[in-house]
C-alpha cells in the first residue's frame, strides 16, 4: 500500500492532498490544528497515521493532539521510541484501548546504526507493544541498504527504510519484503522527509 506523508497547513489543504489515497500518514506538528480540528479532520478517511514529531511543540501538547488523532478514528498512531517513557506508554495504551494499532518508531538524520543496534531497537519496541516499528535512517551507502533490508523477516511486523538519494531503493524494496506500506509524496505536494518518491513514480516503479 501506498502512504502519502502530508506536511501542511490547514485542513482544507490536507484534506485535499488525502483526496484519493489509500492511505495517508498526517503530519500533525506541521498542521497548525487545535484537538477539536485534528478530531474532525481523522473522522474523514479510514486509513490515517497520525504522526508528532518533538521539537516546538510540549509533549502533553502533542498527547492531546495524538488523543484527538485517535478519538477522531486514526488506523494508527506514530510513537518515537527517544520519546519519554511515561508519556509513550500512555499515549500507546489510549491506543490500543481506542483500536488504533501502534507504530513505534526510529530516526536517525545522520547515518545508519549497525544490524545490532537497530535489533535491539526493534526489540525495545515490541517490548513497548508495537504493532509496527518503523525504523528510518539516513542511508549512505550500499551497505548502509544491505543493513537496513536485512531487517525483515518472515512474521515480523516492520518498515525499515533508507532515507536520502541513496536510500531511495529500500522504500521500494519495503512492500516487497512485507511491509504493510510504504511512503510517498502526494500528487501536487512536496516530500516530507528525503528521497521520497512521488505517487506517480512510485506507482511506475511498482508496475501499479
Amino acid at each position: 500500500m501506498l502512504c502519502r506523508s502530508i506536511a501542511v497547513e490547514g485542513s482544507e489543504k490536507i484534506l485535499s492532498l488525502i483526496d484519493g489515497a489509500e492511505m495517508a500518514e498526517i503530519r500533525i506538528e506541521m498542521s497548525n490544528l487545535s484537538p477539536d480540528e485534528v478530531r474532525a479532520l481523522f473522522g474523514e478517511h479510514r486509513s490515517l497515521i497520525a504522526t508528532c514529531r518533538p521539537g516546538n511543540i510540549p509533549d502533553e501538547r502533542r498527547k492531546a493532539l495524538l488523543n484527538a488523532a485517535i478519538d477522531g478514528g486514526a488506523e494508527w498512531v506514530d510513537i518515537e521510541i527517544e520519546c519519554d517513557k511515561g508519556y509513550m506508554r500512555e499515549l500507546a495504551k489510549y491506543a490500543k484501548a481506542h483500536d488504533c494499532k501502534v507504530i513505534i518508531s526510529y530516526h536517525n538524520y545522520q547515518s545508519t546504526p549497525d544490524k545490532e543496534y537497530l535489533e535491539r531497537i526493534i526489540e525495545k519496541s515490541i517490548s513497548e507493544g508495537a504493532d509496527l516499528v518503523k525504523i528510518a535512517t539516513m542511508s549512505n551507502n550500499d551497505n548502509d541498504n544491505s543493513t537496513l533490508l536485512s531487517l525483515y523477516k518472515p512474521g515480523r511486523a516492520i518498515l525499515s527504510i533508507g532515507m536520502g538519494e541513496h536510500g531511495r531503493v529500500t522504500r521500494i524494496e519495503a512492500l516487497k519484503r512485507g511491509a504493510p506500506f510504504t511512503f510517498v509524496i502526494a500528487p501536487g505536494s512536496h516530500e516530507s522527509a528525503p528521497g521520497q518518491y512521488s505517487e506517480d513514480e512510485m506507482k511506475k516503479l511498482l508496475g501499479i
